[in-house]
């Protein structure tokens, strides 16, 4: 991929906000960038998990991989803003095997305290199943460049994503941010971008991070991606990245926003397919119970057809028992079907980061998309992943 091999260090967000302990950017990824993103403001360290004298592995890295960054810039209009404290990739396996903790498994709630779940009814979800792969507003947005510098996504660069392979690209279209004061992220390059990629067979999701303090604003962003066109052509599905809670710290009351946006979206677009793009369930209710306590998901299993998990390991340390890139995967989308209360729920695991992956990392993500009969799945973010690292990811689920 040429746009890989060119590109250079660019600072910009990790895609959590706030975790435990420091880590180096180089390694897996060509260029030793980070992806980049501003939410996961994760405030507590991973809780470790007690050992067992029956589940053995041979780990693939031993470096912590959580490192602390800062949260871009406020959006045009404000809210009601709150004060929140927020918390050398190795390629080869160790040479001596090792005792790893146990899965531990949520427990589940008894069924007369969960509410009545209605699954969605059938769609079109084509759209998302099968590998795919994920592109920020810092990857293509020169707003978004330090010092200037060229974005080191372009619309040449759908080229090279479906000579790896990629058969969907999920694209932040729009962002809540002063550097993009519009509804869109500079759409006279989201259309190059979109035209070039179904001309080469690649479609493109289109995905934003609602932050709740206006509903209507976000609701605004939301239907001009799905307004959105160029030569003819629109974005063919639309994803909600769940996981903003900066500005309605109060957890009862996010929920309540993020149900009432959920339905208005879903009355808007009509039939068509929706992704959530939520935390992971270990996250939220493992390693961070605090962080988005009584997450709604069986009040949003009938809106939303895909769940798309962010469930990247290498934000867990090896000492938790979750830096398994199978076994955060495989539990994160088990947890996700039992809270919807939906066992044949569609998903679509989403792993990384790739600047602290491994191949070996891969190729476990893929075995856990596979045994779970996952939807697709992808690995955040494109420009980090390693051109060689496609030709395992082609095995996820199609």
């Amino acid at each position: 991929m040429r746009a890989l091999l060119v590109r250079g260090v660019v600072a910009k967000p990790l895609l959590a906000a706030a975790l435990v302990g420091v880590s180096t950017l180089a390694g897996a990824s060509p260029a030793g960038v980070a992806p980049g993103h501003e939410a996961l403001q994760v405030a507590a360290a991973d809780l470790p998990v007690a050992p067992s004298s029956t589940s053995t592995s041979t780990p693939t890295s031993t470096a912590t991989t959580a490192a602390p960054t800062t949260t871009t810039g406020a959006p045009a209009t404000t809210g009601p803003q709150s004060t929140t404290t927020t918390a050398a990739n190795p390629r080869q396996a160790a040479a001596t095997t090792t005792t790893d903790p146990p899965v531990p498994r949520a427990p589940l709630p008894p069924v007369s305290a969960l509410p009545p779940v209605s699954a969605p009814p059938v769609r079109d979800v084509s759209v998302y199943r099968g590998l795919g792969t994920w592109v920020d507003a810092y990857d293509f947005s020169p707003e978004f460049q330090a010092n200037g510098t060229p974005p080191p996504v372009t619309p040449e660069s759908m080229d090279d994503l479906a000579a790896a392979g990629t058969k969907t690209l999920y694209l932040q279209a729009a962002k809540d941010d002063a550097r993009s004061p519009g509804d869109l992220v500079n759409p006279e390059i989201l259309g190059p971008m979109l035209v070039r990629a179904h001309a080469r067979g690649v479609k493109i999701v289109a995905w934003y991070l609602p932050k709740f303090y206006d509903l209507d604003s976000d609701l605004r962003r939301l239907l001009a991606m799905r307004d959105f066109r160029s030569e003819g052509q629109g974005f063919d599905g639309i994803g909600v990245d769940i996981e903003w809670t900066k500005d309605v710290p109060d957890a009862a009351e996010r929920n309540l926003r993020l149900i009432d946006l959920s339905h208005r979206l879903r009355a808007a677009v009509g039939g068509a397919a929706l992704a959530a793009i939520p935390l992971p369930p270990v996250l939220i209710e493992t390693v961070n119970p605090k962080y988005w306590p009584g997450f709604p998901w069986r009040e949003l299993a009938p809106v939303y057809d895909v769940w798309m998990p962010m469930a990247y390991w290498t934000f867990r340390s090896q000492s938790s028992g979750w830096r398994d890139a199978y076994r955060y995967t495989e539990e994160n989308v088990r947890r996700v079907r039992a809270n919807l209360g939906l066992p044949d729920a569609l998903v679509h695991p989403v792993g990384g980061t790739d600047n602290k992956s491994t191949d070996a990392d891969y190729r476990d993500f893929v075995r856990a998309c596979v045994s779970t009969r996952s939807l697709g799945g992808s690995i955040y973010d494109w420009r980090t992943t390693p051109t060689a690292s496609f030709a395992a990811l082609r095995g996820v689920p199609d």
